[in-house]
């Protein structure tokens, strides 16, 4: 796979650094809620006469194959943890590209709404069965459908393959695709890395004893054993909570949650705490101590309100603080977990681990390339840590400094709101992306900066440069 890709970089304000395209796309590596939501903000906005990139997604197996059963992060039943009328076009709020009173700007957000989540239910002929209802929430399955419809429609562009390699070439990205058939190149305009990456854990894993998330949902697909009475899960946070929901309720046994702070703690979702998800203006004058207590509150180590409530009235459900340090056979023959907590440490005997502690927000690393790397380490100015790489998030949600962008929406929340890494905001978050690629475009409409009808867009007068063989245009999946 080959096409060439060119970044031309412009004058940046005070705090957006914004860079041209010349008909590249955008790469994102993963399939997902929040490549989908690049992709039909792009679309949108090509449709009424902003020059943004296209989007291509590179995925190794299909668009939302993580919401979807058997593939390692669900079975499809477990209910979506935020509410669905939260997006792919949500907090819809287009000051980004233009004044309110433009005319253009009423045309992208009606345009945007036909991609929502009611949208789909309408073209579905579910809406009204679904207010009848009560509005419940989707199951992970459903909200997959709803991704698989958005992505459909707007024709998203996937490669398929696994990301072996990202590289800094000529101004811009290449990405070394291992498609299962050989090696292949695919170049853009700049880099997103939208999914988690493959989950770490904390505890090394045997899948016999001792499970990763992965391990955990195949196992229960094909049944859990009759010996696993006892279950331990590791981490506090909504990948646990989803799993001790399973476990407890759905499987009736008894589990012991290990949580690194006093007990699991409930998700905060007060309109108060909503509001700097939804629209994170001030997030920045906050302090460094604030921020961090806000994010621990309400997106780290925490359960949703929803799961709280299904689990309070379980009595096989209960906790243990502390940090996992190892696990082992005993010589009397009990499997224990050993637990460290106030620096005492103890052992407690069960039949089965789960580690659900999630992902290594640095995964990407892994994969950079030899220039890439030395720029990142040269743009923060040492090693590349977390928090070295969360102070550097600018605006565009991006690493600053870099020749060429790098967006890391999952590292963003320190710096720029805590709505970024997770699906609160996800129309914000591509309007912050793809402003990036468009000069003033969060200052002026399209048509007054362009002087044509929105209609038009920079391909359609020009026609793109660029191919992209071996792709598929909307049908990366069944």
């Amino acid at each position: 796979m080959s096409h060439s890709s060119t970044l031309s970089p412009s004058p940046a304000d005070e705090s957006w650094t914004v860079s041209g395209h010349d008909g590249a796309p955008l790469l994102v590596i993963g399939a997902g809620p929040k490549a989908i939501a690049l992709a039909v903000k792009s679309h949108v906005l090509r449709a009424v006469g902003f020059d943004v990139p296209e989007v291509i997604a590179v995925e190794r197996d299909r668009p939302a194959a993580n919401w979807c059963e058997g593939r390692g992060w669900t079975n499809g039943r477990q209910p979506l943890g935020t509410l669905p009328e939260k997006d792919l076009g949500f907090p819809y709020d287009c000051a980004v590209w233009g004044d309110s009173q433009d005319p253009v700007m009423g045309e992208l957000a009606q345009r945007m709404t036909g991609f929502s989540w009611t949208g789909h239910l309408l073209d579905r002929g579910g809406y009204a069965r679904w207010i009848d209802r009560g509005r419940p929430q989707p199951s992970h399955r459903e909200w997959a459908d709803y991704l698989e419809w958005a992505a459909d429609r707007v024709g998203l562009r996937t490669v398929i393959g696994e990301v072996r390699r990202a590289e800094l070439v000529d101004g811009g990205w290449a990405l070394g695709v291992d498609s299962g058939n050989g090696q292949t190149v695919v170049h853009g305009c700049g880099l997103v890395v939208s999914g988690p990456g493959p989950a770490t854990g904390v505890v090394p894993t045997d899948g016999d004893r001792v499970l990763s998330t992965g391990d955990f949902w195949r196992l229960t697909a094909e049944g859990l054993p009759g010996w696993a009475r006892r279950v331990m899960v590791v981490g506090a946070g909504e990948t646990a909570g989803t799993i001790v929901r399973e476990l407890a309720l759905s499987l009736d046994r008894d589990v012991t949650v290990v949580t690194p702070r006093a007990t699991v703690y409930s998700r905060g979702e007060s309109p108060f705490e909503n509001r700097y998800y939804s629209d994170p203006t001030g997030w920045a004058g906050l302090t460094e101590a604030d921020r961090r207590e806000f994010i621990r509150r309400t997106d780290r180590a925490v359960f949703s309100q929803e799961v709280q409530r299904e689990l309070a009235p379980a009595a096989n459900v209960t906790w243990e603080p502390g940090r996992v340090v190892g696990t082992r056979h005993t010589d009397d023959g009990q499997f224990v977990v050993d637990l460290v907590y106030a620096q005492k440490q103890r052992r407690l005997p069960t039949d089965l681990v789960v580690d659900a502690t999630g992902g290594d927000p640095l995964w990407f690393g892994q994969i950079l390339g030899p220039r890439a790397e030395g720029a990142l380490r040269a743009a923060l100015g040492g090693p590349v840590t977390r928090d070295g790489v969360e102070r550097a998030i600018d605006a565009s949600l991006a690493v600053t400094g870099l020749p060429a962008p790098l967006h890391l929406p999952n590292l963003a929340a320190f710096a720029q709101g805590p709505g970024f890494p997770n699906l609160s905001s996800l129309g914000l978050l591509s309007d912050r992306v793809l402003a990036a690629y468009t000069p003033s475009a969060h200052r002026e409409s399209a048509r007054g900066r362009t002087g044509r009808s929105p209609a038009t867009s920079r391909t359609e007068q020009t026609g793109s440069r660029f191919s992209l063989p071996s792709t598929n245009a909307g049908a990366a999946h069944p």
